[in-house]
């Protein structure tokens, strides 16, 4: 299962956390939103390609 973690913000030590926990035993990518300029056409592109999205604000 392919999953994508969406950082709308710096994650702290809890999120890391969780993050690992959930992304165990699948094929993980990240995403981070907190740059200056994210590239919305490259999330579109693997928000479609993943199986499961979380976003993590």
């Amino acid at each position: 299962m392919k999953l994508l973690n969406v950082y709308r913000s710096e994650p702290n030590d809890d999120t890391k956390k969780l993050v690992e926990i959930v992304s165990e035993g699948r094929d993980a990518e990240a995403f981070n939103l907190n740059v200056e300029s994210p590239d919305y056409d490259a999330l579109v592109d693997k928000v479609l390609a993943a199986d499961q999205t979380i976003c993590w604000w």
